[in-house]
């Protein structure tokens, strides 16, 4: 009995659990106030543009100020709210998540309202922070001047506000590590602190400079042999950096490339060899060029030279013997055959 009442405790239970959940800070804000949600499910794919503020049924444009993040299992999202009242949503649409074990992307809503009241509210941005280092908050008063007092690593300091006017809060993470929260007011703001990792230096290949999950140089490459880059390639191993720096190396310009020519950041990068061009083989390219020239040019000339000599007009002395001769062949004729025609000017 205990069995069977356990089971149907966790399949009444299960469903609540892979549901999409939006938890808003408040359902009730003051226009331009700092909007606060937490998200919680199983999702797939959820960013930015998948976050959406719609007043009643239209959508609105993406706030000027907004961010989203994801820290374990929650994503934090933030967003400045527009000056104008009426009731709004906050839309997860087109993110894909699963919930009971199906694929889903329908679209996930939350409502809430933006109305003017008499409250002493905040601005407050950012909504979320990540840093390794001191940050600082951008504070604004709403509706009034406020007394406000800020509570971070169990110290609390006061300021003052005026009304719409902006103030820049400097806060320290000295001894501090993992999420703090930041209380201003009645709000509270989550602080993720990230832990510097001071970079480890190969001592077998001081080219090796690993910090995090990256790499990067520490001898500029134009100071290293081909068997010193070599011997960094090889020790680098896998990476996902698009760097031709990381990943192959730069031919010059007399060189070509042995190998596989991909795509980075700097340009066509060679995965392989850089080896030096065939000097003799360019020369007699050059040669060979050349010889084809003067060869096609011999032809046009000749082409030319003969189209011009068979238009050339006969000499004078040619056309006066013509002329001689057709007059003496007339003066030979009969004298009953009539002689007709022009004679001619001699």
């Amino acid at each position: 009995m205990k069995k069977e009442i356990s089971i149907l405790f966790i399949l009444l239970i299960l469903p609540s659990i892979l549901a999409i959940d939006i938890t808003l800070s408040k359902n009730n804000y003051n226009p331009q106030e700092t909007l606060q949600a937490e998200i919680t499910g199983s999702f797939i794919s959820l960013d930015i543009e998948n976050i959406l503020i719609y007043e009643e049924q239209t959508p609105r444009s993406q706030p000027v100020i907004s961010r989203l993040t994801k820290q374990g299992s929650i994503y934090y999202f933030y967003a400045i709210l527009p000056s104008q009242q009426g009731n709004y949503s906050l839309r997860i649409e087109d993110s894909q998540y699963t919930e009971s074990g199906q694929t889903k992307s329908d679209t996930i809503i939350k409502p809430f309202e933006i109305k003017q009241t008499n409250q002493s509210l905040l601005q407050i941005n950012p909504g979320f922070v990540l840093t390794s280092d001191d940050f600082s908050l951008k504070v604004k008063a709403l509706n009034n001047n406020q007394e406000i007092t800020t509570t971070f690593n169990q110290e609390s300091q006061s300021s003052s506000l005026i009304e719409e006017v902006e103030e820049t809060l400097e806060f320290s993470i000295q001894g501090l590590a993992g999420k703090q929260d930041l209380v201003i007011s009645s709000y509270t703001i989550p602080i993720f602190i990230i832990e510097k990792i001071e970079p480890i230096i190969n001592q077998t290949n001081p080219l090796l400079n690993q910090s995090a999950n990256q790499s990067t140089l520490t001898t500029n490459f134009s100071e290293l042999s081909d068997t010193e880059i070599e011997d960094y390639i090889s020790d680098l191993g896998e990476t996902e950096s698009l760097s031709c720096y990381d990943i192959g190396r730069f031919c010059l310009v007399n060189q070509e490339c042995d190998g596989e020519k991909i795509a980075s950041l700097e340009g066509s990068c060679c995965v392989g060899e850089c080896i030096e061009e065939d000097e003799e083989g360019g020369s007699s390219w050059i040669l060979t060029g050349i010889l084809i020239f003067v060869f096609v040019a011999g032809i046009v000339g000749f082409i030319y030279w003969r189209s011009k000599k068979k238009q050339k007009p006969e000499s004078h002395k040619n056309i006066l013997k013509d002329k001689e001769k057709q007059f003496k062949e007339r003066m030979q004729q009969k004298p009953s055959e009539e002689v007709s025609g022009n004679l001619g000017k001699i």
